[in-house]
């Protein structure tokens, strides 16, 4: 469990690593230039303990900040803080009873505090652990065994033989020695906790802690140096070593504080393809074991020799034990993982084989990778058949074109594409096929498509058995609109010849608006069979060719009168046109008689609007106001009777609006078709 904070100020991993070398390789260099003088001495003296001040301060801040900021970690810093401080307080001792004071007997308290140092810093860094524990043994019994080796090699190679001379201060070499063994220590606990998964501390801070201690293991090898043969620049060397564990927990401690991550994916994966890896990385770690075995052949052994040879074979069998128990995991993990693979693609064998959809991966040029099954009975094509084949071989030569740029167009976009083509099968026949293809990616290079097909041939033919009857149907609608008005014309014809004959005005006039009547239904039937839309008209069309109309047949007094017509694109059926164009008829043919006696000028006012769910018709005049106060539902005359029916077959409302000559006001909604039958 490792806790990922918020910090306002983060910086990377790299530059601050950069940064910390440079400060390590800095300090190592200054003194270089004033060698063997009073200001190098000095400043290798001092150095030690202003580095581990600078440390302490750290690590106090980063208690306080993991305190205030995540109290998960807050034991294992002020345990480590605690360890830090018997640290410097044993450097700051170490610096006064040998540079001031002079009184080397007492040296022993500050290596005493020295050694109380590590308990505190084991406990603090034990306490980042959180369980369960998820531990990579394996990775970190290699570790452990490449460090073992590396110290052996190191130690009896170039450090045992000097001390076997003949050095009698073994007091001094017991303490030194007990000082590297410590830090192997702490540096195994260290990566213990690093190599675990569900801790509660990032990386960042453990890899530089466990490098910090990794240079301070070398500076105890040369400080061991040092003891059996004292030079400045052995001085120095252990110095700056010391020193470089102090910066390096140093910055451990900022990483906390300032939320430093690393990202070990990319080497991870770099090292797991890596040629050098699978050649013999692997093995780096029986290669040192065998080199710290042949110490055994080119030195005389002796009995420390011998017992860490012997820990280091005891850790290489530890580490094939836990191999084979892994090997023997994994074996039984594939064992059932191929069980669950062959059930289910025994199980998708069954599907794809009794499916009626075909499924088939092509590559970038078109060449199948995979068929389906199903091959067999949709297009009576075994699948190995169709491996390697293109898939474009099997299209119909016009359909080719833009089957090809639709796909060309989806691998483009990386989009989904949607197809209709007519596919060959075994008989040389084309079927009537509808794909789904979805384009292939492998790190954003285009790989193919994969496709999911299905027959659509009967569909096909059924769709276009739907059209062609739906066109015969139009055909005969069209020609029943046009024939019910050729017979509307006719009647108004008989009309028009049988008015010849009367000789009283009035009843002629009663003729003529009863042709008005026919032609305003029959105009609407000739709209429909004329429009391509025979469910309904555009009623602005049909109200001018109906006023053009009235205007026409009215008398040749009336030729000053204006029409101001405002009707909206409106579509209107024909259960609503007929009853609508009828009161258009009535109310204008009632204007154009009685709103202008005299003066023979004026203008009629129609407007027509749609407002929300209803219709909204003006019909006004400004003539003479024909109408004042009267009885709609009451009235004798039968153009107004038959515009009350017309109002109420429509649902609708109307209002006598006032002011200067006669405006009507109706309100309506478009009628809905009802089955007769």
């Amino acid at each position: 469990m490792v806790e990922k904070l918020a910090s306002t100020s983060t910086i990377q991993f790299k530059p601050l690593l950069f940064l910390t070398m440079i400060i390590i390789l800095t300090l190592a260099l200054f003194p270089l230039l004033f060698w063997n003088t009073a200001i190098s001495s000095t400043y290798i003296t001092i150095l030690m303990p202003l580095t581990s001040f600078l440390t302490l301060c750290l690590f106090v801040y980063t208690s306080w900040w993991s305190y205030s900021h995540d109290k998960t970690i807050f034991k294992g810093w002020t345990l480590l803080t605690l360890g830090m401080g018997l640290y410097f307080t044993a450097d700051l001792l170490f610096f006064i009873f040998e540079n001031i004071t002079g009184t080397n007997s007492l040296v022993s308290i500050a290596n005493t505090i020295y050694l109380s140092a590590y308990p505190a810093m084991i406990v603090g860094i034990l306490s980042f652990l959180c369980k369960p524990y998820k531990i990579r043994i394996k990775a970190l019994l290699d570790v452990f065994i490449v460090m073992m080796s590396s110290f052996f090699i190191v130690w009896f190679l170039f450090i045992w033989p000097v001390i076997d001379a003949g050095y009698s201060n073994s007091a001094s070499i017991i303490i030194s020695i007990s000082y590297l063994l410590l830090d192997i220590i702490l540096l195994t606990f260290y990566l213990t906790v690093l190599f675990d998964e569900n801790r509660k501390i990032s990386e960042t801070p453990l890899i530089l802690l466990s490098l910090g201690v990794f240079f301070q293991i070398f500076a105890d090898m040369v400080y061991a140096y040092h003891v059996l043969e004292p030079t400045l620049i052995y001085e120095w060397l252990f110095t700056i070593l010391f020193t470089s564990n102090a910066i390096f927990a140093s910055v451990a401690s900022v990483s906390v504080f300032k939320n430093v991550k690393i990202d070990l994916g990319h080497w991870i994966s770099y090292y797991k393809k890596s040629r050098f890896r699978n050649e013999w990385f692997s093995y780096f770690p029986l290669i040192l074991v065998l080199f710290t075995y042949s110490l055994l052949v080119i030195s005389l052994p002796d009995e420390a020799l011998i017992w860490g040879v012997g820990i280091i074979v005891v850790l290489v069998v530890v580490r094939e034990i836990v191999s084979l128990n892994e090997i023997k995991k994994a074996q039984m993990v594939l064992k059932k993982n191929k069980e669950v693979i062959a059930s289910r693609e025994e199980q998708l064998s069954f599907i794809t084989t009794n499916m009626l959809d075909l499924i088939t991966e092509s590559d970038e040029s078109g060449a199948f990778k995979y068929v389906s099954p199903s091959a067999n009975q949709l297009l009576n094509i075994p699948p190995e058949n169709l491996l390697g084949e293109s898939f474009y071989q099997y299209i119909h030569p016009q359909d080719l074109e833009e089957v090809t740029k639709s796909l060309k167009n989806s691998a483009k976009a990386g989009s989904i594409v949607r197809l209709r083509y007519r596919h060959k099968n075994s008989q040389n026949d084309y079927l009537f096929m509808e794909t789904i293809g979805k384009p292939l990616f492998e790190n954003s290079e285009f790989k193919g498509f994969i496709y999911s097909s299905r027959d659509v041939t009967e569909q096909e033919k059924a769709d276009k058995f739907f059209k062609e009857s739906l066109k015969e149907k139009e055909t005969l609608l069209r020609e029943i609109h046009h024939r019910v008005n050729n017979n509307l014309q006719i009647i108004s014809s008989l009309l028009s010849l049988q008015s010849r004959n009367l000789v009283d005005e009035r009843d002629r006039e009663l003729f003529t608006e009863s042709q008005n009547r026919l032609r305003a239904m029959a105009m609407i039937h000739e709209k429909l069979y004329q429009s391509e839309n025979l469910s309904s008209i555009n009623f602005s069309g049909y109200v001018k060719t109906l006023l053009d109309g009235l205007i026409y047949d009215a008398s040749h007094n009336l030729s000053n009168i204006n029409i101001d017509m405002d009707v909206g694109d409106i579509e209107l059926n024909i259960e609503t046109s007929v009853p609508c164009g009828l009161i258009i008829n009535e109310l204008v043919s009632n204007s154009l008689k009685h709103a202008f006696p005299e003066v023979f000028e004026g203008t009629i006012t129609i407007r027509m609007r749609e407002e929300d769910d209803n219709y909204v018709l003006f019909v006004s005049d400004d003539g003479v106001g024909y109408v004042q106060q009267f009885d709609m539902e009451n009235n004798s005359k039968l153009g107004l009777n038959l515009v009350n029916s017309l109002i109420k077959q429509l649902n609708g409302t109307i209002e006598v609006l006032e002011g200067p000559g006669t405006a009507y006001k109706i309100t309506f909604q478009e009628m809905e078709y009802q089955k007769r039958i």
